[in-house]
C-alpha cells in the first residue's frame, strides 16, 4: 500500500472481469517503488515464492490477489508511524483487505498488500549472518500469514504463527531459491 494511496483505489482485480468462485487463479503483482535501490530483489521470485506459499497456506480461497510492494525506508517508516504508531523503518507490514472468512463483495478475494523494505531485509540478513534471499522469504511469508489473520501479539498467537512460517519455509525456501539462482 503504498503512501498516498487508499485501499480502495489499490482493490481493483486485475483477474479478468467473468470470473467464477470455482476459477482457481491467483494474481500477485510486484511492485517496486523505490526511488533508490540499494539491493536486487526479483519480482519474478517474489512473486513465484508469494504464490507457493499462499497455495500452501490459503487453498481454498480462490481466485484470490494479492500485491507486494517494495518501499524505501522513508516510505515504510511513514506507514509503520501511520497504521502501528511507531517510529523508523520496519521491515515488513501487511494490510489485509478481504477478511478470510467474509463473504466478499466480488468473487475475488482480495488479500492485501505485503510492504517489504528490501534495505531493512539487507541489514537484517547481514546481522543474522544469513543469505539476503532467506531473509525475503521468511519477510514475505511473515507478511502473507498476516493476511490471513495471523498475528503475533500474544505469546501462544506468536508461538502458532512462527511454527507455521518455519514449516512454510522448510517446504518451498529452498526449491525456490534454487530457481532464483
Amino acid at each position: 500500500m503504498p503512501v498516498g494511496n487508499s485501499k480502495k483505489t489499490l482493490a481493483v482485480s486485475n483477474l479478468p472481469e467473468e470470473v467464477s468462485i470455482s476459477d482457481r487463479q491467483i494474481s500477485i503483482d510486484v511492485v517496486d517503488n523505490r526511488l533508490q535501490k540499494t539491493t536486487d530483489a526479483s519480482f519474478e521470485f517474489l512473486r513465484k515464492f508469494a504464490e507457493e506459499i499462499v497455495n500452501d497456506a490459503a487453498p481454498n480461497k480462490r481466485p484470490l490477489e494479492m500485491n507486494v510492494f517494495l518501499l524505501d525506508p522513508e516510505e515504510i517508516s511513514i506507514l509503520n508511524e501511520k497504521h502501528l504508531f511507531k517510529e523508523g523503518p520496519t521491515d515488513v507490514l501487511a494490510f489485509p483487505i478481504d477478511e478470510l472468512d467474509s463473504v466478499p463483495d466480488q468473487p475475488v478475494y482480495l488479500m492485501g498488500d505485503v510492504c517489504i523494505c528490501p534495505e531493512i531485509a539487507a541489514e537484517q540478513a547481514k546481522e543474522k549472518n544469513i543469505d539476503f534471499v532467506d531473509e525475503i522469504a521468511l519477510l514475505l511469508t511473515h507478511g502473507i500469514l498476516h493476511l490471513l489473520g495471523y498475528d503475533h501479539d500474544e505469546e501462544k498467537a506468536e508461538a502458532e504463527m512462527k511454527e507455521i512460517e518455519k514449516t512454510l519455509l522448510t517446504r518451498h525456501a529452498k526449491h525456490l531459491r534454487s530457481k532464483n539462482d
